[in-house]
């Protein structure tokens, strides 16, 4: 009889290793720049902050009768965010955690995890992908709207925000003596997709993180940056599909200025793994685990004037 590898048994076939295989996990960047905010307990579900805006300048003397000049007109803006209730769970039977060799429950908690920070990430990008102020790159050569990102389209949204009075995010990386490096100016942050870094990398002027001066204040989302735009990078950035004059796909990247969004969260409703054993939830035969997790969030633009869409092409 002729016996070949395929004819041998499995457990001569394979070996288990008990060592498990990484999870892919997106990077978190929708949050960095956004302020938070704790909304108490007991206190109502929606978070309400106020703005005054600013008075006219008065630069005209007054008259030599000295009367009173017309009055001005003091105007509040109330801006609400929303606290909202997400959940998720799994179900483990209790023949899998006691048959299994891996350690279930950790796995689950740990991936658990991981969905909890990727979902608030992806509420964030979402918030800010339907809310945005829209400016399309327009400095590219590539023949389509919105074109491919250029340095133009980055000085434009600079001037935008600078026009705006919006704040930096971050200081300026300041030239030292080191080959090969440029020093990068008061920067505003953007927030953008992997799938913009060949055309960063392609565009005039974009320096690259490790062509900064000094990297001890760099986050390893950060790609680098281009006159007064330091960008960061995720996998789960926002992409409009087949949304370009010519059916390609846009980048959506928000340059953000600070204060320009927030995040709130219910000081009682902070993210939670909640883990109930077999025999919980209607299981009188004690057959099922279950694991869950859970947080309470709002997301909103509290000045639509200091984050801008810079969208482009060529991804």
């Amino acid at each position: 009889m002729s016996v070949s590898i395929a004819s041998l048994p499995p457990q001569i076939q394979q070996r288990y290793n008990a060592k498990l295989l990484s999870t892919p996990e997106h990077n978190l960047i929708h949050q960095l720049f956004a302020t938070p905010v704790e909304l108490p307990d007991n206190q109502g579900f929606i978070d309400r902050q106020s703005r005054y805006d600013r008075l006219d300048l008065f630069e005209v003397p007054l008259d030599d009768g000295q009367n009173n000049p017309p009055p001005q007109q003091l105007n509040r803006v109330d801006v609400d965010c929303r606290v909202r209730v997400y959940a998720t769970y799994i179900v483990l039977t209790r023949q899998v955690t006691i048959t299994n060799e891996d350690p279930v429950l950790n796995s689950a908690a740990a991936r658990l995890g991981q969905s909890l920070r990727e979902t608030q990430d992806a509420l964030q990008r979402d918030n800010l992908e339907s809310s945005a102020s829209i400016i399309n790159s327009v400095g590219g050569s590539n023949g389509d709207i919105p074109s491919e990102m250029a340095i133009s389209d980055v000085d434009d949204v600079f001037t935008v925000l600078q026009n705006n009075s919006g704040e930096y995010i971050t200081n300026i990386v300041e030239a030292e003596n080191r080959f090969g490096t440029s020093p990068i100016g008061d920067a505003y942050g953007c927030m953008l997709t992997t799938r913009m870094i060949p055309v960063l990398y392609n565009m005039s002027g974009f320096i690259k993180k490790f062509q900064y001066p000094n990297i001890s204040q760099t986050l390893s989302v950060e790609i680098g940056g281009a006159n007064n735009v330091r960008f960061f990078a995720s996998e789960q950035g926002s992409v409009s599909p087949n949304a370009s004059m010519l059916g390609n796909d846009i980048a959506n990247c928000f340059v953000a200025a600070k204060e320009a969004y927030k995040v709130v969260w219910q000081a009682g409703g902070k993210a939670r793994f909640i883990y109930l054993p077999p025999g919980y939830n209607n299981d009188p035969c004690m057959l099922r685990h279950t694991a869950g997790c859970s947080f309470y969030q709002g997301q909103c633009i509290t000045n639509d004037l200091w984050i801008q869409n810079l969208r482009s092409t060529g991804i």
